[in-house]
């Protein structure tokens, strides 16, 4: 990957980073209020969706973080010192925490019957394929760890 196209990755995760801010601060609090106004029956889930929204944004926030620190890695040519297996690591955790806050939520929205069928797809849907873009990365980790180790070899032989 050359350097160039790295920093616009970098400068994208920024950007998306700084986006899911904005939507935290100002879109999903102002959305769950006007929706508990328009939907009264539904104003008991307004906080806990509210914040698990918001907790599981945070959780891809880390997850970009890492992304970033990724390919400054990559821009720097040392993203098989070790340091690459560091920020995978973080990158699946967080990935994996906000799979499980979605996960969590969609059982207690169906639960107390605070969804719609529309929204429960949707939430099955961000699982699905979050749960397939997890695994991809344990599997990319694991190559990473495998390239690593093969440069660490490489090194002591030369």
């Amino acid at each position: 990957m050359n350097r160039t196209l790295a920093l616009a990755l970098q400068v994208l995760s920024v950007v998306g980073i700084l986006g899911i801010l904005a939507l935290q601060v100002w879109a999903i609090p102002a959305v769950a209020a006007s929706m508990a106004a328009e939907y009264p029956e539904f104003a008991f889930a307004q906080w806990p969706l509210t914040v698990a929204l918001i907790a599981a944004l945070v959780a891809i926030q880390v997850a970009l973080a890492a992304v970033v620190r990724l390919l400054g890695l990559v821009r720097a040519h040392e993203i098989f010192r070790g340091a690459g297996l560091r920020w995978t690591a973080v990158m699946i955790g967080a990935l994996a925490a906000a799979w499980g806050i979605v996960a969590v939520t969609t059982v207690w929205q169906t639960a107390a019957g605070a969804s719609n069928p529309g929204l429960l797809l949707l939430e099955l849907l961000a699982l699905l394929v979050g749960g397939a873009v997890i695994l991809l990365l344990v599997v990319m980790r694991g190559l990473l760890a495998d390239a690593t180790a093969l440069r660490v070899e490489m090194d002591e032989v030369v």
